[in-house]
């Protein structure tokens, strides 16, 4: 009885794989089928995201480079890079904003905003 459960639920992940390998295998299609956009990040994000960025949409995963140069990548991946790179733009200008102590003082409680 044990066995039969066994071969069972062996079974059905190897049927579970094989249906994630083809949706996998679809995905792929459509993400290359999509227009390509020219990007690119400045060297000044090194330190956030390292000399390539790993960007895995759906299990699909492209490496892009950091270095200023320009690259094609489909819209769905564009949208994910510009997306990281304006989170790291939003963390830099608060850090920004609060490290200019001269001009961060209120004369009345909440009357600076610092976001």
């Amino acid at each position: 009885m044990a066995r039969r459960l066994s071969e069972n639920v062996e079974e059905a992940a190897k049927i579970a794989l094989q249906s994630a390998e083809d949706q996998r295998k679809a995905n792929i299609q459509i993400y290359s089928e999509e227009p390509k956009v020219p990007m690119y990040l400045s060297p000044m994000y090194r330190s956030y995201f390292g000399n390539v960025m790993r960007v895995m949409i759906n299990g699909i995963s492209i490496y892009f480079k950091v270095d200023g140069s320009s690259q094609n990548v489909p819209q769905t991946y564009a949208d994910e890079i510009t997306s990281r790179r304006m989170s790291v733009d939003r963390i830099l200008t608060r850090q920004r904003r609060l490290s200019n102590v001269s001009a961060n003082y209120e004369s009345a409680p909440g009357e600076l905003a610092l976001l």
